[in-house]
This record gives structure tokens, C-alpha cells and sequence, in this order.
């Protein structure tokens, strides 16, 4: 099976350059981070307003549906909002993408790349008929999602094998095509 493409990390162009009550190793930190996303695309080039809602929702759907294969220690916050966007990575198999991806196409209008809205029109109906997460207020998904009654509607990573990995799920993730997309509006 090929890795899957990432979608839906941001440059931090748009954030706060530090927030209050850092020390200067966590300021150095946070300036080593925004130097490597600067690569990513920014998401204000994305936002469609004339995207159709059916459209919309089928695809912030599926975002919401993915499989939680990645968690980590901080918080990400919406590039337009400020909002906090949770802290994990989702996967269908096909696609890794932050779980507060859905939150940019719901209240931002950004819209994805063709290449995945086909790939989410062609997916399988039982992913888009799952039962939904809820997210609180902070932006996260409710953990105890999806639960063992589930486990045959999604994509399941392989066990993790090596030491640093605990015998969490694994998965290597393929960034080439998502640093190359350039959001065009006539593109949509």
C-alpha cells in the first residue's frame, strides 16, 4: 500500500508570532516550527464562498469520519480564528490531514484540491454513512470516538513495531503532493 498524501497543514504565516509567557528556548522553538511550515500552502488562498454547500458538507463529512492515527502534546489553532483545532492527524488510507481540517471548510469556505474531492465522491458510501464525532468546545474530538462497534467502517492503521513507537499505529505519510498545491480560485 502507497503512503498516504497529507492534506490540510497550513504555513503559520496568519498566527501570533509567540505567545505570552515563553522562555526564550520555547521562542527559539517556535521560530525553528514556523521556518519549517513556511513551506505549506496558506489556507486564505483556498477560500471559495461560492462552493456549493452540498459540495461542502459531503467533504467536511468525511474529514470529520477519519481514522485518529496520530495524537500530539500541542495545540493547533485555526489560521483564520485563532480557534484551537485539536491535536491529532487523521487517515482514510489514502489521506493524512490535521482533525481540524473540517473546521476550515465549514467556517472558512477553504476548499480542498480536486484531486480529494474526487477521492471523496469516490470513497466508499459506509465511510460517508458512519455515525459522526462530536467536538467540543476546544475544537477536539470526543475520545471514546469511534468506539469497537465501528472498528469495521474505517481504515485501520498497522500496529506500530518499533521501540520509539509504543505500539502505537504507524503510518508513513507521503508531503510532496500537498507542498505543491498552489490554490487558484479558476482552479475550482
Amino acid at each position: 500500500m502507497a503512503a498516504p498524501l497529507i492534506i490540510g497543514y497550513w504555513s503559520a504565516g496568519s498566527l501570533p508570532l509567540y505567545r505570552t509567557g515563553l522562555t526564550e528556548r520555547q521562542k527559539e522553538a517556535v521560530t525553528e516550527w514556523r521556518e519549517q511550515v513556511s513551506v505549506w500552502p496558506d489556507p486564505r488562498s483556498f477560500v471559495d464562498p461560492d462552493w456549493a454547500w452540498e459540495e461542502r458538507e459531503s467533504v467536511a463529512l468525511f474529514l470529520e469520519l477519519g481514522t485518529l492515527v496520530n495524537q500530539y502534546r500541542g495545540i493547533s489553532s485555526c489560521r483564520f480564528c485563532d480557534r484551537h483545532n485539536g491535536t491529532a492527524e487523521l487517515s482514510d488510507g489514502a489521506y493524512c490531514w490535521p482533525e481540524g481540517l473540517a473546521h476550515y471548510v465549514w467556517e472558512h469556505d477553504v476548499r480542498l484540491p480536486q484531486l480529494f474531492e474526487s477521492h471523496v465522491r469516490s470513497s466508499p458510501q459506509r465511510l460517508r454513512d458512519a455515525p459522526r464525532p462530536s467536538f467540543g468546545d476546544l475544537g477536539q474530538r470526543d475520545r471514546s470516538w469511534p468506539g469497537a462497534q465501528f472498528a469495521h467502517l474505517l481504515w485501520t492503521p498497522a500496529p506500530g513495531t518499533s521501540e520509539e513507537s509504543d505500539g502505537l499505529p504507524w503510518i508513513d505519510i507521503d508531503t510532496s503532493w500537498w507542498l505543491q498545491q498552489k490554490a487558484d480560485p479558476a482552479d475550482f
